[in-house]
């Protein structure tokens, strides 16, 4: 066998070619290679945040400055890494030349010609020298198996987000997230630190599309430890806190796709919970104000002359109700990002609360789609 140590995922059936044996890379696609193209006929789809949508072809891009660069492509997920030499142009010199820009917290997104595939990348990201639009492979032109004519190489992070095939680049303001993040076969493009050792890798510094590593890696352990491991938390409640997020997520693990997460939560931590929100990936809510009140029934004021007979001098108090319907891989996630941006501490009352529902289905009207995509 000619790579030893591959990892098969539980979601490795997915994928439409899967080949270990090929040289100098194996040869791997979620969806079927698209027909072969030349760099003459291939044309791009591009678009900045202030600029009408416009296809280029690659004429547009010839006159840019060719870089070689020797450097590994590491597959994390299926464990295998190897270190080839890339010709292209940087992808920096190419945003520049056609002006596509984006907000400096902005995102770009990378799609694949036949419009299955596309992966995001912030905009310091997207910047870094390092990043190229690749045409050559060792010396060759790059063969349509490795995503010829022009495909994306990101050195710093799993190889799954260096997007084969490239047929479009937009900007976006907020992060559109990528396709393996949206199946949940992922949960960061960011590779582990033994990766990022073995090869010297350093992470661009700024903004990432992707969360770190140290975030994912305490979510997939146990989703609230992080947030219960602060200084005043009792070791008790942490227990029993993660021991019942443990039932929740064996009770999801066997429902359907689509969950919705309902939170009602201070009024003034509006802008603390969309940014959070954000940060993860979820853009895509509804939020009102609601009056409610919890145990205690209400507000009550010290001075007894303040209170009506025995009840409390406000029943319900303004709270605010955050709505969001999306993939039941993405629930714990979402909890911890709400529970990190609402949390005052231990003994702390109206903080708020947080609901998690299954959804039987979601339908998109403008496009009539169904289930997941509605949601992504």
């Amino acid at each position: 066998m000619k790579r030893e140590g591959v990892n098969y995922p539980k979601f490795a059936d997915k994928f439409a070619v899967m080949d270990f044996e090929a040289d100098p890379l194996p040869v791997l696609s979620l969806y079927p290679v698209p027909p072969q193209t030349t760099l003459h006929e291939l044309g791009i789809e591009i678009c900045g945040l202030d600029q009408h949508p416009r296809r280029i072809t690659w004429h547009d891009l010839a006159a840019l400055p060719f870089v070689s660069l020797k450097a590994p492509l590491v597959c994390q997920i299926f464990n295998w890494s190897e270190t080839v030499e890339w010709g292209g142009i940087r992808l920096v010199d190419a945003l520049d030349h056609l002006k596509i820009d984006t907000h400096p917290e902005g995102y770009y997104a990378l799609a694949s010609r036949d419009g299955m595939y596309f992966e995001a990348l912030s905009r310091d990201e997207a910047r870094d020298p390092r990043v190229l639009l690749a045409t050559m492979l060792n010396g060759i032109p790059l063969p349509n198996q490795y995503g010829g004519p022009l495909r994306l190489v990101v050195p710093f992070l799993q190889g799954y987000k260096s997007v084969k095939w490239i047929g479009a680049i937009k900007a976006y303001r907020h992060n559109p997230v990528g396709i393996k993040r949206l199946l949940g076969q992922s949960r960061t493009g960011q590779l582990s630190a033994s990766w990022k050792k073995r090869f010297g890798i350093e992470q661009p510094v700024g903004r990432a599309a992707d969360p770190a590593e140290s975030m994912v890696a305490s979510v997939r352990q146990t989703p609230i430890d992080a947030v219960m491991r602060q200084p005043n938390a009792p070791a008790v409640e942490a227990t029993v806190f993660s021991s019942h997020l443990t039932v929740v997520e064996e009770h999801l693990s066997r429902s359907d796709s689509l969950c919705e997460v309902m939170a009602v939560v201070r009024p003034d931590k509006r802008a603390a919970t969309q940014r959070a929100l954000r940060q993860i990936g979820v853009v895509a809510y509804s939020a009102q104000p609601v009056m409610g009140r919890s145990r205690q029934r209400g507000l009550r004021f010290p001075s007894a002359g303040a209170q009506i007979g025995n009840r409390p001098a406000i029943r319900f108090l303004p709270k605010l109700l955050f709505m969001m319907v999306i993939e039941k891989a993405m629930v714990a996630e979402v909890i911890e990002a709400l529970i990190r941006a609402n949390r005052s501490g231990p003994g702390h009352f109206g903080d708020g609360k947080i609901f998690v529902l299954e959804v039987a289905d979601a339908v998109r009207i403008s496009a009539a789609e169904y289930d997941r995509v509605t949601v992504r």
